[in-house]
């Protein structure tokens, strides 16, 4: 199988480069073939992919070196071709796509098991917002707060500073604080394979495909990448305060315990907020408003990925 390394020199602030020296160092010793292409600006991962993808017909590996937003735009790009399997090397803040798809964290490790050669089949989402006219998903899709959250994170130059410490996740504690006080709940509607439910001021509703987001966070503590539903958490209406236990509690999947969290499961979602509230993909922006996602049952060929 021909692999073919996508690195987002940007991700993680830089440091995504010098993970790709250490993994390009034991490709050379193991003489290992591969071709290695660039990622300048937003939207070249799924270029890249989609291009490599077509002109391809012999079995290949498409391998992300970055964060999960690499992962996401590797996966648009590959999605319509069934040769095609996914890899990562995570080099990212997040690398939520590793927890979820039992993928190792450190390079040198996630490498070795990419030589391997084995796959296994995981389940894809797809989505479709005001930004996003037919997109897929491999970790979550998010309404409301935590999409008004990312989208704060991704925007801050915060971000890339507390990265070179090695900090880069206090800019979502940071966010998460400084946006309680500022960000409005909406009322929402959400249907669930044809049943309706309606929340009066939600903070949010967020679709996983497994269990992990917001870089560890147990969203959906019941979710599995191969179980062929998407998994739907809604924080319902809450006092300010009591939304930061739940983003202290989500760490272990304790929320789901609490009243105001409501969990469902299912294969197809659409939901339609009363106020043009932000949506997001894998912590990628993807528009305003309405949202529909459903599942492709082991629509993803993982490279690397244990037995799911």
């Amino acid at each position: 199988m021909k692999l073919h390394f996508i690195v987002n020199p940007a991700a993680k602030n830089g440091r995504s480069a010098a993970v790709w020296e250490r993994v390009q160092r034991m490709l050379e010793q193991e003489g290992v073939s591969y071709e290695v292409h660039w990622t300048k600006r937003e939207g070249d991962g799924k270029r890249i992919a989609h291009q490599i993808a077509e002109q391809n017909a012999e079995p290949l590996a498409l391998i992300a070196v970055g964060g999960d937003g690499t992962v996401y735009e590797v996966a648009n790009g590959a999605s319509l071709f069934p040769h095609v399997a996914i890899g990562y090397i995570p080099a990212g803040t997040g690398n939520d796509f590793a927890r979820g798809f039992g993928l190792p964290h450190r390079p040198e490790q996630a490498l070795r098991r990419l030589l391997a050669g084995k796959a296994a089949s995981g389940d894809l989402g797809r989505l479709a917002s005001s930004a996003v006219r037919d997109g897929v998903f491999v970790n979550s899709v998010g309404c409301g707060f935590d999409a008004h959250i990312a989208r704060a994170v991704n925007r801050s130059k915060w971000k890339g500073r507390l990265n070179r410490l090695g900090l880069g996740t206090l800019t979502y504690a940071f966010y998460l604080v400084k946006e309680l006080f500022r960000y409005q709940p909406a009322d929402l509607d959400i249907c669930i394979d044809g049943q309706n439910y309606s929340f009066q001021q939600a903070w949010m509703a967020a679709v996983s495909n497994h269990p992990y987001y917001g870089g560890g966070m147990r969203i959906a503590p019941s979710a599995r990448a191969d179980d062929g539903l998407l998994h739907v958490t809604v924080v319902g209406r809450l006092p300010r305060w009591k939304l930061l236990s739940i983003f202290l509690t989500v760490f272990w999947g304790g929320h789901v315990r609490m009243k105001e969290v409501s969990v469902f499961a299912g294969r197809n979602v659409h939901i339609r907020p009363a106020a043009p509230v932000p949506v997001h993909a894998d912590g990628e922006e993807a528009g305003v408003g309405e949202v529909s996602a459903w599942i492709e049952a082991r629509g993803l060929r993982v490279i690397g990925a244990e037995t799911l």
